[in-house]
């Protein structure tokens, strides 16, 4: 890769991000029209179009020329705005979005934009405007770290003249010295977010080797600490808990680097509400608490699309249309808030809406007419309430463009618990839903309870158990038809001894034994009954065998202080896999016992 060859990919990137800040541009147009927000949509495309012909990409440049053009008469107001004006701002931000991407795949590609150039000349001609045609769709492929073109270009102007003038193409006849025009910071505006920290760019490959180094570090320590305990040098030791200290901050550090905002995952989804709410003729706004939250880079990619379908979900089947809310006794526009905080070393994620909320009897009725169960059924509202997330259930009667087809919400609990996440739902009739969503902050390293069985010894991810309870405290009974439960406080929670979970011989209820306060994803809970509990440790996730990878109720493997491998069990996942019509939603409701809410 030549040296403008990397000037071109840097300006993709900064394209890409131009274009996420333009399209919340268009949509704050919408609901506060001001000069301030067209002055910053007009500079960032003047921008776009000069820097794209810089770099040799004309048709780009062309089409935003257009669109640049467009965009000063609505300033000017020869053009006056409107939604289906912001409509069509919208689909042609969608269109570069599309071009950026194609050309990040091919420097040579070129796109049709025919027939949004029809539709924008016929808007700045004032006559009547024609159906729209929809622009090409398609997911910009994810940007790189953010690197400036300005900055590029800078350090280009700085090198050797000799080297560095072939760079930039002389212009051409139609391509005037005046329209190259290098990306600029935007002017200053209440709407313009605060200047980034100074950047590198770091390819994800090294990114991911140091990852692995760190992970290994963290093994090597618990090593040393274990050897240590037979080792009487008081300056050993001490050495090894400096060790800890250091090795600590370098994980956090290191782990940060993946780190990043979930805002722009929460800006999407403002989109989303815009056009389904207009599309179903809802009014709804959309408030966003916390999205500077940080979470792992992988845990945001696999999160975006149970975010979309509980956003959509929301906006189709939560929230009324305006006369019913009216009819209601609520205001006509609903309200949608996206809320994000840390909780004891994990993200909540929380999508509420002030809508009719879930009505447990249609629910069971809908699954009913499905046949998803059978009409004897008896449920609890808790076990109706996550009954939206089987496989193909929909209250809706026909198939629409937003949903139906009863595939949405089964995503949702598939993507989550593969992120070793949990679901919860709270709702009440007439009033809204609630949707809770907890997950780790990392997938790589994670608190975990070292737990034996007999001379196994296997480990329990820490954000599962909830308490633990001695053999000596315990007090268990038998219960017709559910087995055994623990009495706990008043409460009857369902108890499993880990040695049958595992199909291993049940081991005695010995005194060093101990029972955990097993948490499950919807709040109910069970009780494991473990030998021992070893200790708490810092496990370094490794993957399973393919032989083994895809059995339920084994997320992975960690290397232990002592050197040797132990696997990490998911408890809810083994239950439920192990007895399908005892889960632990089943359990938990009948047993009476939900906590952790």
């Amino acid at each position: 890769m030549d040296e403008f060859d990397e000037i071109k990919i840097c300006f993709l990137d900064e394209a890409e991000q131009n274009l996420s800040d333009t399209e919340q541009c268009f949509l704050a147009l919408e609901r506060s029209p001001g000069p301030e927000i067209l002055e910053k949509i007009f500079r960032l495309a003047h921008n776009l179009k000069g820097s794209s012909k810089a770099v040799g990409f004309d048709g780009l440049g062309a089409f935003t020329h257009d669109l640049e053009t467009f965009l000063l008469k609505i300033k000017t107001g020869n053009v006056q705005l409107q939604p289906e004006i912001v409509d069509l701002l919208l689909r042609c931000n969608d269109h570069l979005k599309y071009f950026v991407a194609e050309l990040r795949a091919n420097f040579n590609a070129q796109v049709n934009s025919e027939g949004l150039l029809k539709e924008i000349h016929q808007y700045m001609e004032g006559r009547p405007a024609p159906k729209p045609v929809e622009a090409p769709v398609k997911e910009a492929a994810p940007s790189a770290l953010d690197e400036s073109l300005a900055a590029a270009m800078a350090a280009l102007e700085n090198a050797d003249p000799e080297t560095s003038s072939p760079s930039v193409p002389e212009p051409g006849p139609e391509f005037a010295p005046e329209e190259i025009v290098l990306a600029q910071p935007a002017v200053s505006t209440p709407v313009v977010a605060p200047a980034a920290d100074e950047s590198i760019r770091v390819s994800l490959t090294r990114l991911e080797r140091l990852l692995n180094h760190v992970g290994e570090m963290v093994i090597l320590h618990s090593v040393l600490k274990e050897q240590s305990s037979v080792n009487t040098s008081a300056f050993l030791k001490k050495t090894i808990h400096q060790l800890g200290k250091v090795t600590r901050e370098v994980q956090d550090i290191s782990m940060g680097l993946r780190m990043l905002p979930l805002k722009p995952t929460f800006l999407k989804l403002q989109r989303i509400v815009r056009d389904t709410s207009r599309a179903l003729g809802k009014e709804i706004e959309l408030e966003m608490i916390g999205d500077d939250t940080e979470l792992d880079k992988t845990v945001i990619e696999k999160l975006s699309d149970p975010l979309v379908h509980i956003v959509r979900n929301a906006v189709d089947h939560g929230v009324e249309g305006p006369e019913e809310r009216r009819a209601a006794g609520k205001v006509a526009r609903g309200t949608i808030k996206l809320k994000a905080y840390h909780h004891v070393g994990q993200v909540i994620i929380e999508i509420m809406d002030d809508g009719r909320g879930l009505d447990a009897r249609a629910l069971v009725a809908s699954a009913v007419k499905k046949g998803l169960i059978r009409p004897e059924a008896k449920l609890s509202d808790d076990e109706a309430y996550n009954l939206i997330f089987a496989p193909g259930f929909s209250t809706k009667e026909a198939v629409t463009d937003v949903s139906g087809r009863g595939v949405g919400m089964d995503v949702v609990r598939t993507n989550i618990d593969q992120l070793r996440g949990q679901t919860q739902i709270e709702t009440k009739l007439g009033q809204g839903t609630c949707f809770r969503i907890t997950l780790p902050l990392t997938l790589a390293i994670i608190d975990a309870m070292i737990v034996r069985l007999g001379k196994e010894r296997f480990v329990i991810p820490l954000h599962h158990i909830y308490e633990s309870v001695q053999a000596s405290e315990m007090k268990l009974q038998s219960i017709s038809g559910s087995g055994e439960v623990l009495l706990l406080r008043g409460d009857n929670i369902p108890f499993h001894r880990l040695s049958t979970l595992l199909g291993r011989t049940m081991s005695a209820t010995s005194e060093s034994g101990m029972a955990l306060v097993i948490r499950a994803s919807h709040g109910s809970a069970m009780a494991i009954f473990v030998d021992e509990v070893v200790g708490q440790t810092q496990a370094v996730i490794k993957p399973l065998g393919q032989e083994v990878k895809k059995i339920k109720g084994f997320s992975g493997s960690a290397i232990l202080g002592d050197g040797l491998p132990a696997v990490i069990i998911d408890i809810p996942e083994l239950v439920k896999r192990l007895y399908p019509n005892l889960s632990a939603a089943s359990s938990g409701a009948r047993a009476g016992r939900s906590i952790g809410a």
